[in-house]
């Protein structure tokens, strides 16, 4: 009888958490990178849309929140390349000019901190992790051949443009952001921190001596019902 009566009490107390869920609306600007401490690596703007569900957790002032991301990730890489951690030197370099798209769905899984200002103003610090499936890539890439590049072709400036897939593309890392909430609308800058398993990935750049973690930035505005 008594197990029955707890079951019931959960059942009753998920109901009613669940019937506080908040739905949101996110969409925004991203700046992403393969390795920001390295020069060769610059940030690459893009966009993302999506939406998010707040779920209180009992009375606290914590709550989760998953969600699911279009967003548009990847990097550029500008400048002259090394082999195995050697740089080229003259008279044989190459100048690289690359854009890395990688377009990605992403499943955020944070908690926030609800920090209530006013009435109408409430700061929501997150944390958490994200999972990640990249849904296909494109390559831009110009490559000039300063010099005499040992296996460069006739022409001494080449440019490829293409998609790629090559069917590893699950990824996962962190995050952590501040939103900040005024009356239905919400700003949110969050930054996420990890790696997309993605063989092209590693073999292109590898090629050049680096190893590197996804690192993406964003700049979200919002509206929650």
């Amino acid at each position: 009888m008594k197990k029955t009566i707890i079951l019931i009490a959960l059942i009753f107390v998920s109901i009613a958490t669940m019937s506080q869920t908040k739905y949101g609306v996110r969409a925004g600007m991203s700046l992403s990178t393969y390795n920001s401490a390295q020069s060769l690596y610059q940030f690459k703007p893009g966009i993302h849309i999506g939406g998010v569900a707040d779920i209180p957790i009992g009375s606290s002032r914590f709550s989760f929140l998953p969600g699911v991301y279009f967003a548009d990730k990847g990097t550029k890489v500008e400048g002259f390349p090394s082999i195995e951690g050697h740089f080229f030197v003259a008279p044989d370099p190459l100048y690289l000019k690359v854009t890395h798209y990688n377009y990605q769905l992403e499943i955020p899984l944070l908690f926030t901190y609800n920090i209530p200002i006013n009435e109408k103003l409430t700061l929501k610090p997150q944390i958490g992790a994200y999972v990640s499936y990249t849904i296909f890539g494109r390559i831009n890439e110009k490559i000039d051949y300063v010099g005499g590049y040992l296996n460069a072709p006739t022409d001494k400036e080449t440019s490829k443009d293409y998609f790629f897939y090559d069917g590893n593309y699950f990824g996962l890392g962190g995050n952590v952001g501040l939103s900040a909430f005024y009356n239905k609308y919400s700003f949110t800058l969050s930054c996420d921190v990890g790696d997309s398993f993605n063989k092209f990935k590693r073999v292109y750049y590898s090629e050049y001596g680096y190893y590197y973690p996804d690192i993406c930035m964003f700049f979200s505005l919002g509206y929650n019902f």
